[in-house]
């Protein structure tokens, strides 16, 4: 017995029709999945920068020293101005100078990714814990932005008793992350 297969393939027709449905799919998910990207990147980067200072203040309290977060890196020291975003550092300052001296060892370099701003929006400068845990000063303000945007923007805030919290849009200056 001989059995034929007819109509078991697809047409031309059917194969570009199935195409152009995909082609508008994913058309339509790409920037979703960009702005979700985005957010990401942004999220992965407070945690970071949190996680960070949580370590210095931690840090100052086990060694009974101040300790320093300031924009910067190892071989430069403390970056003069609010710019957080090519990276940060983590230092006892054993000799009180609030910056980086040869023989202070970085407790923590952070790194972030290029698509997201940090920035300090309060004119204070590096970020001081003291034994007790404290933060003196004026509360300092750290605005994360990414590529999205102020929907996407996060702000670290650091109190005088050396508490951070978090806060997202719209509790964040929209001056601080271009659209």
């Amino acid at each position: 017995m001989h059995i034929h297969a007819h109509g078991t393939g697809a047409t031309v027709l059917e194969l570009m029709v199935t195409l152009a449905i995909a082609a508008i799919l994913v058309t339509a998910g790409v920037p979703s999945f960009q702005h979700y990207l985005h957010r990401q990147h942004v999220k992965a980067a407070v945690n970071q920068l949190h996680h960070d200072l949580m370590l210095a203040r931690s840090e100052a309290v086990y060694r009974n020293a101040v300790v320093i977060a300031c924009p910067g890196a190892p071989d430069r020291g403390c970056a003069l101005g609010p710019d957080w975003s090519s990276g940060w550092i983590v230092f006892e300052d054993s000799d009180g100078d609030r910056t980086l001296s040869v023989d202070e060892a970085v407790i923590r370099h952070g790194q972030l990714l290029q698509t997201v701003r940090v920035e300090t929006t309060s004119g204070r400068g590096p970020l001081r814990f003291f034994p007790d845990g404290s933060a003196p000063g004026t509360n300092m303000s750290i605005s994360l932005c990414g590529r999205g945007g102020p929907p996407d923007a996060r702000k670290l805030v650091v109190s005088n008793i050396g508490r951070i919290r978090r806060d997202t849009w719209p509790d964040l200056d929209a001056s601080r992350c271009p659209t």
